[in-house]
């Protein structure tokens, strides 16, 4: 079993507060060398400036916009599964003919709308 005095030659003690910071500087010397330390510094900087800026308006702001985008990839992956399963179905590829039928149902017409009226809003805001 070890023996107080034995933890005390493997680390500095909290008595001696210059072995302590000598210690500390010997490990952070390898960051100020490269300049990481600066890095770190800077993050500190910027969580520091979001905490300072999030207020709950802003909170409930993020959450609303994350809980959207969670939705948004929810359904593009879930229509992208669908989509992949019915055509491995598929014995033979549909022809040029086959996926001109596929307009007649309205669902695909509603999907190529969605698709058509977005790439018009992408196109107006270049």
């Amino acid at each position: 079993m070890d023996s107080p005095t034995s933890e005390s030659a493997c680390a500095p003690s909290a008595a001696d507060p210059a072995l302590v910071v000598q210690a500390l500087l010997g490990k952070l010397q390898p960051l100020i060398e490269s300049g990481r330390l600066d890095n770190l510094v800077d993050l500190a900087s910027i969580m520091s400036d979001m905490v300072d800026m999030l207020d709950a308006a802003m909170v409930e702001k993020l959450a609303g916009l994350f809980e959207q985008a969670t939705t948004l990839s929810w359904a593009a992956g879930n229509a992208l599964r669908m989509a992949k399963a019915q055509t491995q179905a598929l014995e033979a590829p549909d022809s040029l003919y086959g996926l001109l039928t596929l307009l007649r149902e309205p669902d695909t017409r509603r999907g190529v709308g969605l698709m058509l009226r977005a790439m018009n809003i992408v196109g107006r805001q270049l």
